[in-house]
């Protein structure tokens, strides 16, 4: 078991100025802590994903669905499909959990 505070992640990232750091990396998934300060359009992965809004709030499109999102939300995005976040208001602070396709998670490419 592993324990981890997502408001120490989040300082730590700011602190060190980077937008995204892997929290848990496992043969069957893998979780990622993100802030987006800008639009940010998402390549599609070979995984399920899995966003947790920690902080903030914006516009999410999934495929050709669009929706408000806020802190507390969840998103889920099936592999393969496109996705973005924009219209983020100050910052937008995600836990990401990739799982799915085994092979792709160790080692994707960010």
């Amino acid at each position: 078991m592993s324990h981890v505070s997502t408001t120490e992640l989040v300082e730590q990232l700011e602190q060190e100025d980077r937008h995204y750091g892997e929290v848990l990396s496992e043969q069957s998934m893998s979780v990622e802590i993100a802030r987006y300060p800008n639009p940010a359009p998402k390549t599609p992965h070979k995984e399920d994903e899995l966003y947790y809004i920690i902080a903030g709030s914006g516009t999410a499109s999934v495929d050709e669905e669009t929706f408000t999102i806020e802190e507390g939300d969840v998103v889920y995005v099936e592999k393969g499909v496109q996705h973005d976040f924009y219209d983020i208001d100050d910052e937008l602070v995600a836990l990401i959990v990739f799982a799915g396709a085994e092979e792709s998670v160790l080692g994707r490419d960010l």
